[in-house]
Order: structure tokens, then C-alpha cells, then sequence
């Protein structure tokens, strides 16, 4: 009998439909996690935009490989359901019907949830969701499947959204090291989930391949992959734990990167090309920035992207 693998990965800000201006968290004006979710889910759910299944309408390098990863559960005789962690809808399963739309737990982005990120987790979890019937809360999942083993794959700003919840899942298992938990290192790695944290370190980076920003999810395909070749189910967080601390220790650190700094009006002109091919949000255009080698402080940036944005 095969074992259930219940896959958790968080959303991802890049979408394969554009995004409606009014289901952009930004646009909301509600102040309390309840009434703002309440409000949030009401145009989520009365928008004309045709819902498409969220794996459809996830993009990018981290959704990509999170769709392999059934795939490779399956080759290791798991049992794997594969759900989003999402900031805009909450849990649910990976072919719920959704509308695309911004929201993220991240704190450098204009349609972030903000410090009350846990209160907002379970905010949304009050609604009934796009997929009627199935948990809305991870520790409900793990409640209705004591024996499976839970993967999850975010990052440390969603992993502390979710605290709570995942601290909760933990203690209904009927064995609490079957959680895993894939991520930076932060604030949150050293409390309550400490036991189940692997952590996500750029000294792995060379091993696993592929960029920063997909890294846990890569952690989390060579983890299945070892799973299979082993002919390993029983995911125990200590053992996870061991390897990747071993590997870790033996990887050389990342190389530093020499960025370029500019000037302001260099950053101005690098803005005001970037508006005129493509609508970014200024925390994505800054990314783009310094991919290409190049420098500039986060609010410095930030300050003349809205400067830029506001002229006629």
C-alpha cells in the first residue's frame, strides 16, 4: 500500500493570465485581516474573469519544477496530492478554479499582506474556497490523514504566515517528523518548526542548479529523486535533515556578486525603459536590475520608481 505524500508549495507572483486592477490586494482599503478577506473574497469570487485550475495559471522557473514533483513521488511509490499554499485564496488543491490575481506574503511588494500575515492565513481560511469540501487549513489535513507524510515548499515570509498552522499539523500526525518543511533560513527556522526545517542554503545552489529563487523547490525534486533511488518512504525530518546539513557543510559558499551601482538618474533611465515594454511592479522591475549586475538600495529604488509613476 502506497503512502500519501501531501505536497504544499507556495503561489507564485508571476501569473499566465493578467491580472483584473481590482483583484489586486493593493486596491483594498479594509484594515482588519477579517473584514479585508472578506472583502477580497467577494471579488474574488463575483469577478467576470473565467477561473482557470491554479496549476494552469502559475508561472515561472519555481511553479515548473513544483509540477514534477507528483511525477517523482510516484516513482518513489508515494502517494502525492500536490496543493498551493496561496496568499490570495489560502490552501487549496492544486486544480482548484481561480481567477488570477496579486497577493503575496512577501513584504517588499505593493500587494503584500502586511505584518498581520497569519491572521490573514486564517482569515481566508474562514471562507469556503474555490474547491468545496477539501481542508482549508493544513493542520485539517493532516487530521483527516494522520499517517501521511507533508512536504512543504515555500519561502520564509510564507513559512511565517503558516507557522501556526503547520505547528498544529505537526502534532496531529501520528508521527510529527513526517512534516518537512523546505526553506531559507529565517526568523522562523529557529522556533517552533526547527525539528522540521531543511534548510534551503545558496551553498546548494551549485549542486541542485537552476536559480536562488527556485532552490527549496530543487531541494525538494532531489529529495524524491534520492527517495526513489533508495527506495526510501519514510520522509523523516531528521534524517532529511542530516543529509542536506552533510552536503551543505562540504559545498563551498556562493561567490559574491560585484554589482555595478548607479547613479539616480541611471536608475531613472533603466525604470523608464523597463515602463515602456513591460507593466512590472517595482520589486520585480529591481530583481530585473540586478540580475544584470547592477546596484541600487531597495528604498532608493523603490522611491524613484513611484516618482517616475506618479509624472503625466
Amino acid at each position: 500500500m502506497r503512502t500519501d505524500l501531501h505536497i504544499i508549495a507556495s503561489c507564485t507572483k508571476r501569473k499566465r493570465a493578467p491580472v483584473p486592477p481590482e483583484l489586486r490586494l493593493r486596491e483594498l482599503r479594509e484594515t482588519t485581516p477579517d473584514a479585508r478577506a472578506r472583502r477580497w473574497w467577494s471579488r474574488l469570487h463575483e469577478h467576470p474573469h473565467p477561473p482557470l485550475p491554479a496549476e494552469s495559471l502559475y508561472a515561472g522557473e519555481h511553479w515548473r519544477v513544483v509540477l514534477e514533483l507528483p511525477s517523482l513521488a510516484r516513482q518513489a511509490r508515494l502517494r502525492p496530492r500536490l496543493w498551493v499554499a496561496s496568499a490570495g485564496y489560502g490552501l487549496i488543491p492544486s486544480d482548484a478554479p481561480i481567477r488570477p490575481y496579486s497577493a503575496t506574503f512577501s513584504r517588499d511588494d505593493e500587494d503584500s499582506v502586511g505584518a498581520l500575515s497569519r491572521q490573514w492565513w486564517m482569515a481566508l481560511a474562514r471562507e469556503a474556497g474555490p474547491a468545496p469540501g477539501e481542508p482549508r487549513l493544513l493542520h485539517h489535513l493532516a487530521r483527516a490523514s494522520p499517517d501521511a507524510r507533508i512536504l512543504v515548499v515555500a519561502s520564509p515570509s510564507y513559512i511565517g504566515a503558516l507557522e501556526e498552522d503547520l505547528a498544529l499539523a505537526a502534532r496531529a500526525l501520528h508521527r510529527p517528523e513526517h512534516l518537512l518543511v523546505i526553506s531559507a533560513p529565517g526568523p522562523t527556522s529557529r522556533g517552533v518548526l526547527a525539528p522540521h526545517w531543511v534548510p534551503s542554503s545558496a551553498r546548494l545552489q551549485a549542486a541542485m542548479g537552476g536559480t536562488r529563487n527556485a532552490l527549496s523547490v530543487r531541494i525538494a525534486k532531489d529529495l524524491l529523486r534520492r527517495a526513489h533511488r533508495e527506495d526510501v518512504t519514510d520522509l523523516d525530518a531528521a534524517r532529511v535533515q542530516g543529509y542536506y546539513g552533510r552536503l551543505i557543510h562540504r559545498s563551498a559558499p556562493p561567490p559574491r556578486l560585484q554589482r555595478t551601482p548607479m547613479t539616480d538618474d541611471e536608475v531613472r533611465r533603466f525604470i523608464a525603459r523597463e515602463m515602456r515594454t513591460e507593466q512590472r511592479t517595482w520589486s520585480a522591475m529591481l530583481r530585473r536590475l540586478r540580475d544584470s549586475g547592477l546596484a541600487c538600495e531597495q528604498q532608493r529604488f523603490r522611491r524613484l520608481f513611484h516618482e517616475l509613476q506618479e509624472r503625466p
